[in-house]
């Protein structure tokens, strides 16, 4: 590698660093007021939208999902356990407290045989798409 494209690399892997360590400045997400929101992949079956959702050290009694046609919403909290005697924080970047994490559907969906499951740390809700009827025919109707 010509020393050009070497310092680049290199400058390329500093940039990284700091914009990993600026993502997990944790005082100023302890700070902020807002709920965090976690990580969701979301899948596209041919019948159905399957959302992952990690919600490692949540209690599912703890976790709230609402589903309309388009959009899940789901909220909860994450309580993480108390440290007895701390002398010292070298690190924080678990966030806990309230979350809210709300997922805008690429397709319709029908929210009332949504099935969901939650095994470590992962809630998986499978959406199933709402089922169109095809085309329909209006009949206008003329007034007078």
């Amino acid at each position: 590698m010509d020393p050009l494209s070497k310092k680049i690399m290199q400058e390329l892997a500093v940039m990284q660093q700091s914009g990993r360590m600026l993502r997990n400045l944790s005082l100023s997400r302890m700070m902020k007021a807002t709920a965090w929101q976690p990580a969701v992949d979301i899948y596209e079956g041919d019948d159905e939208i399957l959302l992952h959702l990690d919600l490692a050290g949540v209690d599912p009694r703890n976790i709230s999902v609402l589903v309309d046609e388009f959009q899940v919403r789901i909220s909860g909290r994450r309580q993480l356990l108390a440290q007895e005697e701390i002398a010292c924080v070298h690190q924080l970047e678990i966030e806990q407290g309230a979350f809210e994490r709300i997922v805008t559907l690429p397709v319709q969906v029908d929210g009332s045989r949504a099935e969901s499951r939650y095994h470590q740390g992962i809630l998986v809700l499978a959406l199933p798409k709402r089922v169109c009827s095809g085309k329909v025919r209006i009949t206008i109707s003329v007034e007078g």
